[in-house]
């Protein structure tokens, strides 16, 4: 498969500064964070993508996976990736789907499966903005040039099924 670790980084920076729409106090208190994370100042970052993770914030989760994912302020651990993207991406962050479905492509912190990469990546292509759309739908395309048809089918009918939710997964550090 000619998916790689350098490939999926390259999909992660280029979605890595989308801004979610959230309220006004916690979108500073996420404005200061990336911010901090722009400058270099992880420990930071960190400590602020983490409080706002605790109250639900996806665009904080997107961030401490894309954190730990380049292993930026922490050690770098694809499992811990996965658990913060999915998290982001259950709640309809289209930016951690298509990080999430890029992880599944590959089995990066998570067992590689085709069928649930495609269906965040459709989830990424439809609901998206910039230029996440495009991404998500090449990356599903090269998806399914290895999958059943069988498969696609399974995969547009659980997309298309989506609801976002709240995550019940847990990560601690």
């Amino acid at each position: 498969m000619r998916f790689g670790r350098t490939a999926l980084t390259v999909v992660l920076a280029g979605i890595l500064w989308a801004t979610p729409a959230v309220t006004a106090p916690r979108q500073d208190a996420y404005e200061r964070a990336v911010l901090a994370f722009d400058n270099g100042r992880y420990a930071e970052a960190l400590k602020e993508f983490r409080q706002l993770a605790e109250r639900g914030h996806a665009g904080a989760e997107f961030m401490l996976g894309a954190m730990h994912f380049q292993g930026r302020g922490v050690k770098r651990d694809d499992k811990a990736a996965a658990i913060w993207f999915r998290k982001a991406a259950d709640k309809g962050d289209t930016n951690a789907q298509l990080a999430f479905g890029s992880l599944h492509i590959r089995g990066l912190g998570v067992p590689q499966d085709l069928v649930k990469a495609y269906v965040w990546l459709t989830l990424a292509s439809e609901r998206g903005s910039g230029n996440v759309p495009e991404r998500a739908k090449a990356l599903r395309e090269e998806a399914a040039r290895l999958m059943r048809p069988d498969e696609i089918e399974q995969a547009r009918r659980t997309a298309a099924d989506f609801k976002p939710a709240r995550s019940s997964l847990r990560y601690t550090p």
